[in-house]
């Protein structure tokens, strides 16, 4: 009787383990799909915010700037300076934005960085997960011609050409980081995301080209 007690018991223990086991494995799994859920929900919320914005602004690139003012005052492949007069302002601004080298304090993901737009010299350092912020510029006389090198810099005297459409390519990171299988997987779509725009701008974005262009 004894005997068959103590087996009852080691069973008892036995199948409570298996128990808990699948328990803990429903937890972590459960876990790390809300983790999943919450990156992939914060990627999209940050790269929504962040194009909104900047679509808008390249929307009014030169708008209400005279040639000979300058819409583009310097181009770079992280960086756009440019002029433009606000609805509503009867005076031009200048704008910048640029991808910066500093990374957010606390943030897991040290490939992350911060990303500024500056109205005037006021500017707003965004933690948004951005890892990659690049910009390239297409002449605007002669189709799908990238201008190179960069920067471009305008001179009132010596605008000689017109930047034409310009492309800009942000990726973003989740500031958390992924679990091992996510960095090895062809499907990074919770942790990263890519934004890709060709936007063509207003002719009035006069700039200064080195010589040969």
């Amino acid at each position: 009787m004894g005997s068959t007690t103590f087996l009852d018991i080691i069973s008892s223990t036995t199948m409570f383990g298996f128990l808990l086991l699948i328990v803990l494995r429903l937890n972590a799994g459960t876990n790390e799909s809300n983790s999943g859920y919450y990156a992939s929900y914060l990627l999209q919320s940050n790269m929504i915010a962040l194009t909104t914005l900047l679509e808008d602004d390249l929307k009014h690139v030169g708008a209400g700037v005279y040639d000979q003012d300058g819409g583009i005052q310097h181009a770079d492949w992280d960086s756009l300076r440019f002029r433009e007069v606000f609805p509503g302002k009867t005076t031009a601004s200048t704008v910048e934005w640029k991808f910066e080298a500093s990374v957010p304090p606390g943030v897991q993901n040290t490939r992350i960085h911060y990303i500024s737009r500056s109205v005037d010299g006021v500017k707003t350092m965004m933690n948004l997960g951005v890892s990659s912020f690049t910009i390239q510029y297409y002449r605007i006389d002669i189709h799908n011609t990238l201008i190179t090198p960069l920067p471009i810099v305008w001179s009132v005297n010596n605008a000689t050409g017109n930047i034409g459409p310009i492309c800009v390519k942000i990726r973003l990171e989740s500031p958390f980081r992924p679990p091992s299988q996510y960095l090895a997987a062809a499907d990074t779509s919770a942790y990263q995301m890519v934004w890709r725009e060709i936007r063509s701008v207003s002719r009035n974005n006069s700039v200064q080209f080195p010589n040969g262009f």
